[in-house]
């Protein structure tokens, strides 16, 4: 419900803190106010908390590489479990759900009624585990292969998987109308993309000073492909976005991104 009981002044730090709740586990306790500039502002902020969570484990990822005596089995395992902790696997869910649905081969009205179900079903169970198995098996292989270049991947890949989450909630066709993403739809502008180029214009600028610009274009490219993929997926099979969707690409985006990411470093490093 939106705040319209009396004036509410309007800062676009009320938008960094709706996007914090929406998208970490941070214990961030108040309440901001729900209007339509701060959901708009809300989502322009998507990218930024991509780069805090890939901040916060990248500059652990840098420094625990440096330590010799820690096994990098070990250091995968404890940055592999800080990025899920970061979040709180509030997006795991929604790929559970999303493959549930989908592998019930109902039609569309059947598998959005499937995602409404809070019970997690046999395919959601196996598919997280498969999910997750994979991408903890990549980030250790990552580490072993080029642990000199693997903290950009850290940085860039949330950064990455939450703007591409910001798209599709901009560009992508509605599944129904209610829930958290129909609420968020309705105060999304086009103008997020001008500002997500801003973002790509910053972090561009930050990697070719890094020296690591190649892997940082491969990984956008393969981003990009995977956000066509999913909206396209999304709309087809499901008739649209919902807030299951939207986690469930995000979740997706990350994996992919981390196959992507260690191929290119065997590329590089090969």
């Amino acid at each position: 419900m939106e705040t319209n009981a009396q004036p509410v002044r309007f800062s676009p730090w009320y938008g960094l803190g709706l996007a914090l709740q929406f998208l970490t586990a941070f214990p961030i306790r108040t309440a901001f106010p729900w209007t339509k500039e701060t959901r708009k502002w809300s989502v322009y902020w998507y990218p930024a908390v991509g780069l805090l969570l890939g901040g916060l484990t990248a500059v652990q990822a840098y420094f625990l590489i440096q330590q010799s005596f820690i096994p990098p089995l070990m250091v995968s395992f404890y940055l592999f479990s800080f990025s899920v902790a970061l979040t709180g696997g509030l997006h795991l869910d929604g790929w559970m759900d999303c493959s549930d649905a989908y592998f019930s081969y109902g039609n569309k009205e059947k598998r959005l009624e499937i995602m409404k179900d809070p019970r997690t079903g046999a395919f959601g169970v196996l598919s997280v585990l498969f999910l997750l198995s994979w991408r903890f098996l990549l980030i250790y292989e990552s580490l072993k292969m080029a642990p000199e270049e693997s903290w950009m991947l850290f940085l860039l890949i949330p950064f990455l998987a939450r703007t591409g989450m910001g798209c599709l909630l901009v560009s992508a066709p509605l599944a129904k109308e209610e829930g958290m993403a129909f609420a968020m739809k309705q105060n999304v502008s086009k103008v997020s993309f001008g500002i997500y180029g801003l973002y790509f214009l910053i972090v561009g600028i930050g990697s070719w000073l890094a020296g690591m610009l190649f892997l940082v274009a491969g990984l956008t490219i393969l981003g990009a492909l995977f956000f066509v993929v999913s909206k396209r997926f999304a709309t087809v099979e499901f008739g649209g976005i919902t807030g299951d969707t939207l986690g469930a690409s995000s979740e997706g985006m990350e994996t992919v991104l981390w196959l992507g990411g260690w191929l290119l470093l065997s590329f590089v490093t090969g």
